[in-house]
């Protein structure tokens, strides 16, 4: 029993849109509770329910399907789908009805195509304006908002019947270094974070929690990732905040994690707490997790009477999404759907800086794009969206617009006296990039655009925030620009002169 059943704590990544030789082949070999799927596995709402549905044929049981759909850049179904703004996107609306609403529709979606598990809300409290790996993808820089908004999310997705996962625990909002490449350290002491990281762990009640690759001084004795910790997944996770849930590690194959044999990371994480183990990517590093896990349960007792324990909690799981009723894929981008997500988008867009901020524009001389790469592991959603709204500004005006980079800068002589739109995509975190747009404000007129994280808006006297680049925000920031829709956007973070 325990060794048929063993493959049913483990969530894996598969590659490609249909069920190839291979895949059958590892699904096979594992027999998993738990299937994630990325942007490699979908293209259309059909073709996702027809590969959930060859799986789950193929199987004999249907896994649960798991998906990262935040909303914003991690958004893993988008074309032919309802797209969410980024989660800073809905605090801005300053509306957790209006979202909830959002994301039970982008919830239902999901249903349908046969997807039960959203790997989201992100709880983590984003106080780093610098923070690799956050961003947008907060709900803002309190508790308090994160928690109202997260609570909006829940309820949106319980609604649907969608099992939900609070992440990334105990925090990622002020850590400097990204776990999909090394091991970031939180360094809070106790009580701080038991009065802020962990209050939205501690207020909401969701399906599961996800712990991160960080390494925690304040509660940590030994010296490894949280996500292999028994001092923070059953002592931290379990005891004090008493979580009864899934609890579900973070991908395995990350880079916080590497210094560890695969085989030990699938040991160690079971042996904390880790009721779900994540191999996302490597077929062949998949099959190695997995029969190294079966040969050390086998040999291990006290792990053996643990996987039975948690095969229970797990199956039950599995068990509700059996032979259930799910919603018509005519749903999918509905015109209710899409009116949704398009309210959200418009409400959300941000006056942040309006010291002679004139709307409707009918000035515009010039329009400057300025990016910095690179972008997040976590984002499928890179900068191909901005020209959309370039060119149709560009259109709208008949004026020329310019791409420029840190390799390639504007001429401040040529833009002197001019009216300059300016679209930046985390431009603060460049030092070059942050001196010319300031130095241009000397030489121009500057309305700024933030198209992803909002903190460029602080770099000038007049801009506008839209916490993603998405096309349902940039059709919003396009009727704001031209005067039919009014800004009324909240920012939901403090202003920090550290960006200066």
């Amino acid at each position: 029993m325990l060794e048929a059943d063993a493959g049913k704590v483990f969530m894996i990544g598969i590659y490609g849109k249909e069920l190839t030789k291979e895949t059958k082949k590892l699904l096979n070999e594992i027999r998993p509770g738990f299937v994630i799927l990325f942007s490699r596995n979908i293209s259309t709402p059909e073709q996702v329910k027809k590969l959930t549905e060859d799986i789950s044929n193929f199987l004999g049981y249907r896994p649960v399907f798991a998906v990262d759909q935040e909303g914003g850049s991690v958004l893993r179904l988008k074309d032919g789908f309802s797209t969410l703004p980024s989660a800073m996107a809905c605090a801005a609306t300053g509306d957790p009805q209006l979202v909830e609403r959002a994301v039970n529709a982008m919830s239902l979606e999901l249903k349908a195509v046969g997807i039960d598990f959203n790997l989201a809300p992100v709880v983590d409290i984003n106080t780093d304006p610098f923070n690799p790996v956050i961003g947008t993808r907060s709900f803002g820089d309190d508790a308090s908002t994160v928690i109202a908004f997260a609570s909006a999310f829940l309820e949106g997705s319980r609604n649907a019947n969608v099992v939900t996962c609070l992440k990334h625990f105990p925090g990622l909002g002020s850590v400097s270094v990204d776990p999909h490449y090394d091991l970031p350290v939180l360094d809070k002491s106790y009580d701080e974070l038991f009065s802020f990281d962990l209050l939205p762990f501690k207020r909401l009640n969701a399906d599961a929690l996800m712990p991160s690759h960080v390494y925690v001084r304040s509660i940590q004795s030994d010296a490894l990732p949280a996500s292999l910790s028994k001092e923070v997944v059953q002592g931290i996770a379990r005891k004090v905040l008493n979580f009864q849930g899934l609890i579900v590690s973070d991908d395995l194959l990350m880079g916080g994690v590497s210094k560890f044999s695969v085989e030990d990371r699938v040991k160690l994480a079971f042996d904390a707490g880790n009721d779900v183990l994540a191999i996302c990517h490597e077929p062949e590093l998949q099959l190695r997790a997995f029969k190294g896990f079966k040969e050390i349960v086998n040999r291990d007792q006290t792990l053996r009477t643990k996987l039975s324990k948690t095969l229970e909690k797990v199956i039950r799981v599995i068990e509700s999404v059996q032979n259930i009723n799910r919603p018509s894929i005519e749903i999918v981008n509905c015109e209710e759907h899409q009116s949704l997500m398009k309210t959200v988008a418009e409400r959300s867009v941000t006056f942040v800086r309006q010291e002679n901020l004139e709307i409707p524009l009918n000035e515009v001389d010039a329009i400057l794009t300025m990016v910095n790469p690179p972008f997040s592991p976590v984002s499928d959603n890179p900068d191909d969206n901005v020209p959309k709204i370039v060119l149709e500004l560009a259109k709208h005006f008949t004026v020329r617009y310019s791409w420029f980079s840190e390799k390639n800068l504007p001429s401040l002589e040529e833009m002197k006296g001019k009216h300059i739109l300016l679209f930046t995509y985390d431009a603060y975190r460049s030092d070059v990039l942050k001196q010319i747009i300031m130095e241009l404000e000397k030489y121009a007129n500057v309305l700024l655009v933030a198209l992803r994280n909002p903190y460029d808006a602080l770099l000038v006297r007049n801009s506008i925030a839209t916490y993603g680049n998405l096309v349902v925000q940039q059709e919003a920031l396009l009727k704001v620009l031209t005067g039919k829709v009014k800004a009324t956007g909240i920012l939901p973070f403090k202003e920090r002169e550290v960006l200066l």
